[in-house]
């Protein structure tokens, strides 16, 4: 009864923090209006306008020589190409409406009217203004591509110069006489810093401004402390209350958690900044700096809720990770250490070239953080070491594709931190910084992925399922069937996990900055191979070495996805599903090596060419390969021997367990495997048993005396069949009398099972109890 004041209260200074947020941004917008009825923008103004913005652009570009500034300027060029390019777009119709109109006018001639020739030259002035236009525009565009390629250009060479340059040694002594030499200018630097920021406060109000600087620090304890609790403690109430128990409500919580720790620390800390900036006390030196580290707070907040959000210590059965209780405790203080670490890292860089510190200093503290990074990354790479030592039987157990993803990626990470550590002593602190802050990104991106895949394919498969209620109204409502329904769900889910799979690789790249693809271009401007008339370069080498990993990889999670989730809901055979996945994997397989090789530069056309050139010595050396690989096709598209077929070939008898593009396997009475090439299944005559349903037939054929009570005899052979489970009513079975011969009557008999692979235990069956009826009633058997 006493928590709901204190949780309006809560919500009260939430949303006075949000106003006091947003409340800058309102009033900034309503100073600028914008004009309502404004019409649309000439295009040929637009294209004279980019083609003055991008002169422009060009003249700071060549004044320039900061990497900020230059990717500024690639992002001002291609706005000004895609501006330039659309208005182009809008001026080509009008250009092809005036070349029709012309065309009406018919060729000019001596005798037209006065009016019609001066409609003519109307329309001929105004088709060379917009076809003047069109020209200046693609030119425009062009430029800006040339000049983004020189700003992409220009930035990857100087990352490349940062990231590669050698300074001292750590293990040199002149770096840390050097660092000893300048610490007390560098003292000086940092006090005259600290003395020049605080004379630039106004000293007018400054009670009044501190009074809300104190606000908005006890406003922003509010948001992180109680509010995030109870906020957490809501979500939990309701999960456990009203909603169902199935895997959407653990992941949504999960998520709830990360949402609301992240969200509640980074508005604190965002607050706190906005209300030093009101107050003035951030002055123009210290106003990126305090930005940068709200930004690194707010990150390491994320990562610290997300880490609660994963590991959730002290509720295993809400937990995602396959983690036991002992390990989740074990890892539960290294997302707190890497927040602290990284912030503590963004700190000392940034200050140290706000401050304008010496080199030896600057190169001393990219050393620590670099080192501090490895230290952090080998700390929790040990611990999963010993989490892996201390449950042994995990590795006894067959590994999977997330076990292989997970050692390929601790794996990584060991070299990574080897690399780096390497790197370091030899004086690279620029690459082994870059390469430890790689490491630990990715891993946040991953952790990251991992909760927003689970939780995209909990919450689809969960209220697109036929046993939901939105699942029940899409079947009622529109007449899905409840497989299709289940089907939608999977492939929601499937949609939005590639989605996020896209979001998480344009994340990665996220301390790379503007000079990404500088390991690719350092590489392609490397020495080059002439091969056959076209370049190969070292870099297209490694580009087409990961485009092909990638796409392989890519080709087995579409693979597995179809035969674990979307096929088995779909109400296609299992032969089907075989078809249907091995086509999939194989034009997987195709595509990726096309990419491979257009990335290689090997274009097209080239490959048709050598394909062609081979194509005799592939007709004549590889005829039986490519007769079964075709035959294949054949099986898999027709299907007249799918998985789970009984077929006879020759004397050979079994049942069809997997069909590739090469061969089939059929799997015998003695559980050996008979391997058959596909082109024996296409060209010769083979006996499929079980195609379209076929029952299985059993057959009886016996002799009894010529005074046996053949009454008897039908009435209690008719009865072993209808007592029989498996042994069908439609048809029924029958008894007939084939012949009275020698003194003796032939009987035989008809029933039917449900297929063909029930026919021989079911018989044997029915002549056991048989046998034993007759006995019991005197009926006496005579040879055939």
């Amino acid at each position: 009864m006493h928590g709901r004041p204190s949780i309006g209260r809560f919500a009260a200074a939430v949303a006075l923090a949000l106003a006091l947020l947003f409340l800058g941004l309102v009033r900034a917008g309503a100073q600028q209006p914008a004009p309502a009825g404004a019409a649309a923008p000439d295009p040929i103004a637009v294209i004279d306008a980019q083609a003055s913005a991008l002169e422009e652009i060009g003249r700071e570009a060549d004044a320039s020589t900061d990497s900020a500034k230059k990717a500024e300027l690639r992002d001002r060029g291609m706005t000004v190409g895609s501006t330039a390019n659309a208005a182009v777009g809008e001026l080509e119709p009008r250009l092809a409406a005036l070349d029709a109109r012309i065309a009406e006018l018919g060729p000019a001639t001596d005798a037209e009217a006065p009016d019609i020739k001066e409609q003519r030259a109307r329309l001929d002035e105004e088709r060379g203004t917009v076809d003047s236009a069109i020209k200046r525009g693609r030119i425009v565009g062009a430029d800006a591509k040339e000049m983004i390629d020189r700003m992409i250009r220009e930035i990857n060479e100087a990352f490349n110069r940062d990231t590669f340059k050698q300074v001292a040694s750590p293990l040199s002594p002149t770096l840390w006489a050097d660092f000893a030499g300048r610490l007390d200018d560098d003292s000086a630097r940092l006090w005259d810093f600290v003395r020049v920021s605080a004379a630039r406060i106004p000293a007018g109000d400054l009670s009044l401004r501190l009074l809300a600087v104190a606000g908005a620090l006890g406003l922003a304890f509010v948001l992180i402390v109680p509010v995030r609790r109870r906020l957490r403690e809501a979500g939990r109430r309701f999960a456990v209350r009203q909603v169902p128990g199935t895997r959407a409500r653990r992941s949504a919580l999960a998520l709830w958690f990360v949402t609301v720790g992240a969200l509640t620390a980074a508005l604190a800390f965002f607050l706190v900044t906005l209300a030093l900036d009101w107050a003035e006390i951030l002055t123009r030196g210290t106003r990126p700096l305090a930005w940068t580290i709200a930004i690194t707070a707010s990150v390491g907040a994320f990562v610290v809720s997300l880490g609660e959000g994963l590991l959730l210590a002290g509720q295993p059965s809400w937990r995602l990770l396959p983690l036991d209780e002992t390990a989740a405790r074990r890892l539960r203080p290294y997302p707190g250490i890497g927040a602290g670490l990284t912030f503590t890292g963004v700190f000392l860089v940034q200050g140290g070239q706000a401050v304008g510190i010496s080199q030896p200093a600057a190169i001393v503290l990219n050393y620590v953080v670099a080192f501090g990074y490895c230290g952090f990354i080998v700390a929790v790479l040990v611990a999963l070491v010993r989490q892996r030592r201390s449950h042994p039987e995990a590795a006894i157990r067959e590994p999977s594709a997330r076990t292989t993803l997970v050692t390929v990626a601790t794996l990584a990470a060991w070299i990574a931190v080897a690399v780096s550590i390497a790197a370091a002593l030899q004086g690279y602190v620029n690459f082994a910084l870059f390469l430890s802050r790689q490491t630990i990104w990715t891993a946040i991106v991953a952790a990251s992925t991992y909760l927003l895949l689970v939780v995209a394919d909990d919450l689809c498969t969960t209220f697109l399922s036929s046993e939901s209620r939105l699942g029940r109204s899409l079947h009622t409502g529109l007449g899905l069937r409840r497989t299709q329904v289940g089907q939608l769900g999977v492939v929601s889910s499937a949609v939005l996990r590639i989605a996020i799979l896209c979001v998480a690789a344009i994340l990665l790249s996220g301390p790379l900055g503007p000079g990404a693809s500088s390991l690719f271009y350092q590489f392609g401007n490397s020495s080059e191979i002439q091969i056959g008339g076209f370049t190969i370069a070292p870099g297209s080498i490694l580009k087409a070495v990961i485009v092909l990993v990638i796409g392989l990889g890519v080709m087995r999670g579409v693979r597995r996805w179809l035969d674990d989730r979307f096929l088995p809901a779909t109400d296609l055979d299992p032969g089907a599903r075989n078809s249907v996945s091995t086509i999939v994997s194989y034009a997987g397989i195709i595509i990726a090596g096309f990419w491979a090789l257009t990335t290689l530069g090997i274009g097209v056309e080239r490959i048709a060419l050598v394909v062609s050139a081979l194509s005799v010595g592939i007709g004549f050396g590889l005829q039986a390969i490519t007769q079964n690989f075709v035959s294949g096709l054949i099986l898999l598209a027709e299907r007249p021997v799918k998985i789970g077929d009984t077929v006879r070939i020759g004397s050979d008898e079994g049942d069809v367990r997997r069909i590739s593009v090469r061969s089939t396997e059929i799997q015998i009475a003695d559980r050996s495997t008979l391997i058959v090439p596909n082109s024996e299944l296409i060209t010769k005559s083979i006996r499929n048993m079980t195609m379209a349903n076929p029952l299985g037939r059993i057959q009886i054929v016996f002799s009894a005396p010529l005074d046996v009570d053949v009454a008897a005899v039908r009435a209690t052979l008719i009865g072993v069949y209808e007592a029989h489970e498996a042994v069908l009513a439609e048809p029924p079975p029958t008894v007939f009398i084939e012949s009275i011969d020698e003194g003796k009557v032939t009987f035989r008999s008809f029933a039917f099972v449900a297929g063909p692979r029930l026919v021989y235990a079911t018989r044997s069956a029915i002549l056991f109890e048989a046998l034993g009826r007759f006995r019991a009633g005197e009926i006496r058997l005579v040879a055939s």
